[in-house]
């Protein structure tokens, strides 16, 4: 009697331990598939650019600034042609602008977001014809799927670059 009572003990603990055995496979599998989304996923999810001008350059006051030369575009958001970028996911981001300007006109650049100046920067011009001077300046904003963000030049009209770019657009997701 004593054994029946042992081995009902036993079957009782082993068909426990397999319940828990296969509990626990299932959240292995389950975090396995994580992992695997997580590893697929992480490089898609980062967005990161820098472009810069090729050279010295005029715009006109309200025009949007390209900058073709690409240094990196992390996420494919950046466009060379039309120097706007669009976020391809929503989220927080850091913009910065750094424009080298130089002649007589001081240049004023704005961070635009979605048609709207968030920050703005100037070089100096008003110290002569062969006067370079450059400003800068950053925005952090909470762009949603689709929203724009560039560089326009809000006054003066020349720019400056060289070799290694001095006039640059860049932005990331934080």
């Amino acid at each position: 009697m004593l054994q029946g009572v042992i081995l009902a003990c036993l079957v009782a603990c082993i068909i426990l331990q397999e319940k828990r055995f296969e509990e626990l496979e299932s959240e292995h599998s389950h975090l396995v598939d994580r992992v695997e989304d997580l590893t697929q996923n992480g490089s898609s999810n980062k967005v990161a650019f820098t472009a810069a001008t090729s050279g010295a350059g005029n715009i006109g006051s309200g025009s949007t600034i390209v900058f073709p030369v690409v240094i990196n575009n992390e996420g494919g958001g950046y466009n060379p042609d039309t120097g706007v970028f669009t976020a391809p996911r929503s989220g927080q981001y850091v913009f910065f602008v750094s424009a080298q300007g130089y002649g007589s006109d001081t240049l004023y650049v704005s961070i635009v977001h979605n048609g709207g100046a968030k920050v703005m920067t100037m070089s100096d011009g008003g110290r002569g014809k062969d006067f370079y001077d450059s400003g800068t300046n950053l925005a952090a904003l909470n762009l949603q799927q689709g929203d724009t963000v560039w560089a326009t030049c809000q006054s003066g009209s020349s720019y400056y670059s060289e070799g290694i770019p001095i006039t640059t657009f860049s932005g990331f997701l934080i």
